[in-house]
């Protein structure tokens, strides 16, 4: 599943947002492989995209707007949006294109217009248009977006216009060391143990090995010096005796088996790395991106400098700037790319010097 572009208005803080997921021209010698739609070689799409900026920047943020989205076209209702709007006495909107499994662009549209009673959204307070065409074998994104203009579609009621989009789906990861992950046991299928013995052995030496429970169903036990750690489906019961890094990692490793289980297809990694030493995030990175399969893509947002020194190619970097202007708050994206042409500019060092505008002010802490 691809995201090729994401318009919001009044969803979180989210006001006249727009992000794009495509690139101009093809990268020569790019360490990202098939960063092309499969057997449509000029049908361009981010596959990585590292998310950075500020905190509360909308890095978590833009990742629940994607829940939310996912989950009303999964439900053929656009509640789980309506519980995203800021102001409630003012319209929301969203547009979103997409591939799934075929070989097609989706473009859904949703306008929410303020409910009668407050908070009680019905079906008439939501108009949605789905538009798809066929992606051609010499398409670009922009010659369907293009088709998607000029295409006229009747309109029909939320949940039927939602029916005819194909099913895909996704994998979100959140800071929250509690979240209990969903798909943990379908992982188990996938390799998980090994993964798990892996990626936490390396955030803990002392880790001796985690083994399958025996009389605990979709569990696992941690062994660590005298003591036993529980996890079950995903969620730790007793962890007092890990570190935060640890416990993040189950989460983490969580993620890589179902990028290796091709299980996905979209996957947002939230700042899960917070707590773990840059070396390892960076590798971890580089194991997703290596491992991640044709027609599928990868969000991660981070605060660390050090993920700006990898060869990814510039386009794979946004950046995300909140502002407060009057009563309204912006959050931007910004491409590095559109600053950054040449292959010798150091995304590292434009970074440091804030060319993008995005470091936060810390003037008001000096005056304390």
């Amino acid at each position: 599943m691809i995201v090729m572009r994401l318009k919001l208005d009044n969803v979180f803080a989210f006001n006249n947002f727009e992000i794009m997921l495509t690139y101009p021209k093809k990268i020569v010698g790019s360490i990202i492989e098939h960063e092309v739609l499969s057997g449509r070689n000029n049908f361009r799409y981010k596959k990585l995209i590292v998310l950075m900026g500020a905190n509360a920047s909308g890095k978590t943020t833009l990742g629940k707007a994607f829940m939310a989205i996912f989950n009303s076209i999964y439900n053929k209702s656009l509640i789980p949006v309506c519980n995203t709007i800021n102001d409630t006495s003012k319209k929301a909107s969203f547009t979103i294109e997409f591939v799934a499994k075929a070989k097609r662009l989706y473009r859904v549209e949703a306008l929410i217009s303020p409910p009668v009673t407050p908070g009680s959204y019905d079906e008439g307070d939501m108009e949605v248009t789905v538009k798809s065409v066929p992606i051609a074998l010499s398409d670009s994104y922009e010659m369907c977006a293009s088709k998607l203009d000029n295409l006229i579609v009747e309109r029909e009621s939320c949940s039927k216009a939602l029916e005819s989009i194909e099913n895909f789906g996704w994998l979100f990861t959140y800071p929250s060391i509690e979240e209990k992950i969903p798909t943990f046991q379908e992982l188990d299928k996938n390799g998980l143990l090994e993964i798990l013995n892996i990626v936490l052995s390396v955030l803990d030496p002392s880790i001796q090995e985690i083994i399958k429970a025996r009389d605990i169903k979709n569990s696992y036990v941690i062994k660590v010096g005298n003591h036993d750690v529980i996890i079950q489906d995903g969620k730790v019961l007793n962890g007092e005796i890990l570190s935060s890094g640890t416990k993040s990692g189950i989460g983490i490793a969580s993620m890589l088996a179902a990028i290796l289980a091709k299980q996905n297809g979209f996957y947002y990694c939230d700042e899960k790395f917070s707590y773990i030493h840059s070396d390892i995030e960076r590798e971890i990175l580089a194991k997703m991106v290596e491992k991640l399969g044709e027609d599928e893509q990868l969000f991660f947002t981070t605060h660390t400098t050090d993920i700006l020194d990898m060869s990814f190619p510039k386009h794979s970097y946004c950046f995300l700037k909140k502002e407060q202007l009057g009563k309204t708050c912006t959050i931007r994206c910004i491409n590095a790319d559109d600053f950054l042409k040449r292959n010798t500019d150091s995304l590292k060092r434009a970074v440091e010097n804030d060319l993008f505008s995005t470091s936060p002010d810390v003037s008001r802490i000096a005056t304390l």
